[in-house]
């Protein structure tokens, strides 16, 4: 993957809890971080409390990343998981060419290296699920796009990773704990809340507003800088996305980008949006939207509850992205000593029955019960 960062090696050492794992499928490289300490403490809001550890996304999910998955998958495109925005607009970075059956993709210059925008939620989980398939070529269906983490044969307001994803949409919570929440350091107390931070760049000293060249490159990176409120002006473009992780600006657990450039969908259900027009039958679902974006004010980055928006999870806009998220170990290593054992089997029964949010509760369905065990003994071992 071409992460456009030339000099984030020596930024990301700087925080405590940083291991970059790249993870190789086929042609495609996600670089992910580790988001540890689990069974952390909400903050003063009630969020980021995560009961696992899990890995996050090193920065959005990339145009390059996108024409791969596009190239895979939608040759024919019933899903629409390519948009016309995309090419129509200057934001936008992929281009297609040929008739249904032989579509192909490619990067516009200069964004295949910038985050994927104009995508919907849906999109996103069907990005995921070719992930967890192993990244396979053929039409859009069962073992391809829409099976694997996520079952989008269900209503929409029904669609949560399933036990035993590999790649999913990280929850509210998952995203804010990589943003914000910070052990290491004492001095991380945004709104008087021991351990988080006010903004995703380890401060909580309002960021500076990134530069652009004109190939989008930030030209001002640094420890406490974010693209926000129109200040990447390239491409002819009053505020536009920049290249991933080009700000240089960390989150504490190695994470680029959670402030600023791309909003960022995530698994978590929003509020109800009403019909509109009014005879419409069904209220519109949405999923949780965070980060702020390039031309939003820096505000909307801000932590407890400065921006999460309710996202129609069929909206798709130029300043609309994602990045994904997996499991840092096997789920049935509840103890986190890479073994799946003894230990592991006593606290789960000491768990035994309704214990919403507890690491023993491998299915989430908030009851440590017979699946649960299940899925402990069926991973036995080395974790």
């Amino acid at each position: 993957m071409n992460q456009g960062c030339h000099s984030l090696v020596a930024a990301a050492a700087t925080v405590t809890a940083a291991v970059v794992t790249p993870v190789a499928i086929g042609q495609v490289t996600i670089e992910t971080v580790t988001v540890a300490d689990p069974a952390n403490a909400a903050d003063s809001s009630g969020l980021g409390a995560v009961a696992r550890r899990f890995r996050i996304g090193r920065v959005e999910v990339t145009n390059d990343q996108y024409v791969a998955f596009l190239n895979a998958v939608a040759a024919s495109d019933p899903n629409g998981l390519f948009n016309e925005l995309m090419t129509l607009s200057d934001r936008g970075g992929i281009t297609r060419s040929g008739v249904p059956g032989s579509f192909t993709y490619q990067p516009k210059p200069d964004f295949s290296d910038k985050p994927v925008g104009s995508v919907s939620w849906f999109d996103a989980a069907r990005f995921c699920n070719w992930l967890h398939n192993g990244l396979p070529a053929g039409r859009q269906g069962p073992g391809t796009t829409e099976d694997g983490a996520y079952d989008m044969t269900l209503p929409a307001d029904q669609l949560t990773r399933v036990l035993g994803a590999t790649w999913f949409l990280p929850t509210h919570d998952e995203w804010y704990k990589a943003a914000y929440y910070d052990p290491f350091d004492p001095g991380a107390d945004a709104s008087g809340t021991p351990d988080y931070w006010f903004y995703p760049t380890r401060s909580d000293v309002f960021p500076a507003q990134a530069q652009a060249s004109a190939n989008g490159d930030v030209v001002n990176p640094g420890a406490n800088v974010a693209n926000y409120a129109q200040g990447a002006d390239w491409n002819g473009e009053n505020g536009n996305v920049t290249t991933a992780g080009g700000c240089a600006s960390v989150s504490p657990w190695g994470a680029l980008d959670l402030a600023g450039n791309i909003n960022e969908m995530t698994e978590t259900p929003g509020t109800t949006i009403p019909p509109n027009p009014p005879d419409q039958p069904d209220p519109l679902p949405t999923r949780r939207l965070r980060g702020g974006d390039f031309a939003n004010p820096g505000a909307l980055m801000g932590s407890p509850a400065s921006f999460a928006g309710s996202l129609n999870m069929l909206a798709e806009g130029a300043n609309i992205g994602f990045r994904v998220a997996r499991p840092d170990s096997n789920p049935g290593d509840l103890d986190g000593d890479d073994d799946v054992g003894i230990t592991d089997f006593l606290q789960m029964l000491a768990a035994w029955g309704p214990c919403p949010g507890c690491v023993e509760d491998i299915d989430n369905d908030g009851v440590v019960g017979i699946v649960d065990l299940l899925a402990l003994l069926a991973a036995w071992g080395p974790a």
